[in-house]
């Protein structure tokens, strides 16, 4: 048996698997586990494991969970250690981004994640984590929903001070906070600078370019743009693997931003090759976990040593 589990801003898959057969597929929001931030409560781990307790010999399989929010090396020790401390099984916690490429069949392959957030994931030959981009919307986080939307709120914003008319992009966030002008789509749009509220306006941004709006095209352009730049950086700092795997809401139900992010990925000149994930990401978490061949000490081992 082997579980895995796929942590999310807004949503956790765990995923069971017993002589190659899912005998768990459940996918519940992440609020409904999680107080705070992962490691901001300690009961978390006790809630989340909670979620595979009613699957016999669940809590003694090799379990991998992928994680958002685990963006460094003392992060993921502090969690996997408290994962150890209540899992009778083997366990391995990693960036949920780190999911992408085992999901998609690949041993060596760069992630790139681009939903709620973004993130560009690789290791080095020797095992060492790279990564760029991920550090929030209001800072980071390229071609993610609430990126988007402030990109296009600010090519709006530019497009007015150089005496241009209101195009498909500028009248679709208008008509979302009911505003008549740009000025006062800033003070709405600033007025809630929450992560959920400007994400919800990606689908504007979307519409807008397959109107014809050039503002909303560029906007979409720039961000693929800053996606790929951030796998060159990696491939700079010794990444391996030709493959660059591709999840997340945004990429995988905005066709045009695949596109654009595929088309400059190979104008980054290194031989990549850009894939679409088209199973959950969960499954990369099962793949990890069937390489762990060697269980680890189990509680009651480690209490009778």
């Amino acid at each position: 048996m082997f579980v895995g589990i796929d942590i999310g801003g807004t949503k956790t898959h765990v995923l069971v698997e017993e002589d190659n057969h899912v005998i768990l597929d459940r996918v519940l929001p992440t609020s409904a586990w999680q107080c705070g931030g992962l490691l901001d409560d300690d009961e978390n781990v006790t809630r989340l494991l909670a979620t595979i307790a009613d699957v016999a010999g669940a809590a003694s399989a090799p379990l991998v969970i992928g994680a958002h929010g685990l963006d460094s090396e003392w992060q993921t020790l502090e969690f996997q250690l408290s994962l150890t401390s209540r899992h009778l099984g083997p366990v391995r916690a990693v960036n949920d981004v780190e999911l992408l490429g085992p999901a998609g069949g690949f041993d060596d392959a760069i992630a790139v994640i681009v939903g709620t957030g973004s993130k560009v994931v690789a290791h080095t030959g020797e095992g060492a984590s790279l990564s760029a981009g991920g550090y929030g919307f209001l800072l980071s986080d390229p071609g993610s929903a609430a990126m988007l939307a402030r990109q296009a709120v600010r090519a709006v914003l530019n497009a007015r001070d150089a005496g241009l008319q209101p195009d498909a992009l500028a009248h679709g966030l208008m008509n979302h906070f009911g505003v008549d002008d740009e000025i006062a789509l800033s003070y709405a749009f600033t007025a809630n600078a929450r992560l959920t509220s400007w994400g919800a306006l990606a689908p504007i941004v979307f519409a807008a370019a397959d109107d014809g709006s050039t503002l909303a095209a560029k906007v979409v352009d720039d961000a693929a743009k800053e996606l790929a730049f951030g796998v060159g950086q990696v491939c700079e700092r010794g990444a391996v693997g030709a493959d660059v795997v591709c999840a997340g809401g945004v990429i995988s139900n905005q066709p045009r931003f695949y596109r654009a992010l595929a088309r400059q990925i190979d104008d980054l000149g290194l031989g990549l090759t850009a894939h679409l994930l088209t199973v959950a990401p969960v499954t990369g978490a099962l793949a990890l976990a069937r390489r762990m061949r060697t269980p680890a000490p189990s509680n009651e081992s480690r209490k009778n040593s």
